[in-house]
């Protein structure tokens, strides 16, 4: 299949669908070109040890291989698989994750619940007219449920562990359905919702809700004639609540408007979403097509237009942390130096690593704002942890390696995160050039100090001899890292030493 260069894919790999959108842009709106959709129902194979059973992960890939010849139209940069609630939860995730990326032949990033919320505001604000209102934006997914307020941009971020399958399974057993099991449901739900109403009150004028759990409710208000189309209202929920009641049995459920592939879970997402109505005071909420795979599209096409959320994220950090930006510029233009001259020598793919390594230079004395000893493990600590907009799981678990790694021994941590190996010569890149600007001087580093990698897991550096000899302490560092490499990475690091004509002292 020919691929179309305009064309950007996302693929939502959700608790309770699979998505695939492949869309392009025309006058910077989102023109749709395939849309896809599998009721997977992947969290109904999680089990209460958090294990995806095999069944489960069978479903996922059938489904999978129905998609994957479509998405060889796109070009690979331009593709962003995702996968959320029950990928961020199953013990074996790795597992399903290898077998599916063999069929996709494209990576599967893990996305945190606040980094799901902020797609799907991202993709509801593209759908809805700019304009100065505050909105609270709700998604009713398979496991989780995101809440997000804000104007054109997301201001307050919240991923709740509670969707329409893994409600329905666990409060409606078997398809039952009565009144003691819904109260139980929806006060289940508003316990997880209360701790952020206060945070929440004030700062919305209007609610969408953008799922299909929400649309699904929507269209069946707007059948029965109780709402209108896009329209869901409390009254609407009250009148709908006795008719579920009354049919006892998702079976029973024979409500216009409800596919059959969404009855079983019906339950559950209606419970959610009736909790949401009374503990936020909602009186009104209007439906919004744009979701989360929208949201990606959109951030993908960002990331290619120099609007990368990520770069937005690493300067916030910068500015929270009061880390010195002129040093990490420093270092990261030392490693984007010499990055081509190590390329052939990693794991990694050259535009990943370029950004990566720039993004961990600029980050490498994160720590430094919560200690002076030990700084690059609190600032890994820092980056492995907390909620970085625009970042996958894996992003940040390399981003971590990174910063853990540039100075002292090198380490090879227990890490957790599929897919995500220490690419020990990006590692040692960072390092050199930690060591050239330790003394965090002003003066660029002259270009007759040069990097070359004759062989695999050897690097070179040639410096002239007067340099050398004018920045002793720096060859003494340069010593002691070549023994470090060798003892703990078995890589050869070696200092050669020149008499150029004329030398510039870094």
């Amino acid at each position: 299949m020919a691929q179309n260069s305009d064309s950007f894919a996302a693929l939502d790999l959700g608790s309770n669908s699979f998505h695939l959108l492949i869309a392009s842009f025309q006058d910077d709106k989102l023109r749709i070109i395939d849309r896809h959709k599998d009721m997977v129902r992947l969290a109904a194979g999680l089990d209460d040890n958090g294990v995806l059973s095999e069944e489960a992960q069978q479903r996922a890939l059938d489904s999978l291989a129905k998609v994957a010849n479509r998405l060889r139209g796109v070009p690979r940069s331009q593709i962003r698989i995702v996968g959320t609630n029950t990928l961020r939860a199953a013990k074996n995730a790795s597992e399903f994750m290898t077998r599916a990326e063999a069929i996709l032949g494209t990576p599967i990033n893990i996305i945190s619940g606040t980094e799901e919320a902020r797609l799907v505001y991202l993709g509801v604000a593209n759908d809805l007219a700019i304009e100065d209102r505050r909105r609270l934006v709700i998604d009713i997914g398979g496991g989780s449920t995101e809440m997000v307020a804000g104007g054109q941009q997301p201001r307050l971020l919240e991923s709740l562990p509670m969707g329409c399958v893994s409600h329905s399974l666990h409060y409606f057993p078997n398809g039952n359905i009565n009144d003691k099991l819904f109260k139980k449901a929806v006060n289940a739900a508003r316990q997880l919702i209360s701790p952020y109403v206060e945070g929440f009150r004030d700062q919305w004028q209007e609610v969408v809700g953008s799922s299909g759990t929400i649309r699904a409710i929507s269209k069946i208000l707007s059948e029965q004639g109780l709402c209108d189309a896009g329209q869901i209202t409390l009254d609407g929920m009250n009148a709908l609540k006795e008719q579920l009641l009354n049919a006892e049995h998702t079976s029973s459920l024979q409500l216009k408007g409800l596919s059959d592939e969404r009855r079983d879970v019906f339950p559950g997402g209606f419970a959610v979403l009736y909790a949401l109505f009374k503990e936020m005071g909602i009186q009104e909420l209007h439906t919004s097509n744009y979701a989360v795979r929208e949201g990606i599209v959109y951030d993908l096409a960002g990331r290619l237009h120099h609007k990368d959320k990520r770069d937005e994220t690493i300067r916030q950090l910068i500015e929270q942390y009061h880390i010195d930006p002129a040093q990490g510029e420093r270092v990261a233009e030392l490693c984007q130096r010499w990055l081509p001259m190590l390329a052939d020598r990693m794991n990694s793919d050259y535009t990943e690593a370029e950004k990566l390594l720039l993004w961990a230079a600029k980050l490498h004395e994160l720590g430094l704002a919560v200690a002076h000893g030990g700084y690059h493990k609190h600032g890994a600590y820092i980056l492995s942890n907390a909620d970085l907009p625009g970042f996958s799981r894996q992003e940040q678990a390399r981003l971590s390696v990174l910063v853990l790694n540039h100075r002292r021994k090198p380490k090879s941590l227990d890490i957790s995160t599929y897919g995500v190996t220490p690419d020990w010569m990006m590692v040692c890149l960072l390092r050199l050039a930690c060591i050239f600007y330790r003394r965090r001087q002003a003066v660029r580093l002259s270009d007759d100090i040069q990097l070359s990698s004759p062989a695999p897991e050897q690097i070179q550096l040639h410096i002239p001899g007067h340099w050398l000899d004018a920045n002793p302490l720096t060859a003494a560092d340069l010593d002691d890292e070549a023994e470090l490499l060798r003892k703990c990475l078995n890589i050869q690091l070696d200092v050669i030493s020149q008499q150029p004509a004329d030398a510039q002292t870094g």
